[in-house]
């Protein structure tokens, strides 16, 4: 049964639940984790909108698949963050706003003088778009 976490040991049990219906590769199971209308977007492609499209989506990757296991990390000094970057390069001959989703996992020092600055940063995004545009420009 789906439930809102609201403390640590509630979100590593959710998080179990969500990688369990997702590595038992059974598209029947994307109810148990996923809203009638739910929204996905995997890096630069196109949301997907609704179980119906997730189904399609993952039946044709999960089929071909023997296993699949997610490990997550701990995240108790993690802030998880998803956002869209907008650039404009200079000198760019297209003056093309290149907008780019993009995600951050941004771990933080938890004692000393530097608590609470980034002691490490993972930040996820194709930026095939922004170095094409580079390119343009020199």
């Amino acid at each position: 049964m789906a439930f809102v976490p609201t403390t640590q040991s509630e979100v590593q049990a959710w998080l179990e639940r969500f990688h369990a219906a997702n590595d038992s590769l059974d598209v029947s199971r994307l109810p148990e984790i996923y809203a009638k209308d739910a929204k996905v977007q995997f890096g630069n492609m196109p949301v997907m909108k609704g179980l119906d499209t997730l189904h399609n989506f993952f039946s044709t990757t999960w089929e071909r698949l023997e296993t699949m296991h997610h490990e997550p990390d701990s995240f108790d000094n993690k802030i998880y963050q998803p956002c869209h970057i907008t650039w404009r390069v200079k000198n760019d001959p297209e003056k093309e706003s290149i907008v780019v989703p993009a995600f951050a996992v941004v771990h933080l020092v938890t004692a000393g003088e530097e608590k609470g600055l980034v002691g490490s940063a993972e930040y996820y995004m194709d930026g095939s778009p922004l170095a094409a545009a580079l390119q343009r420009s020199s």
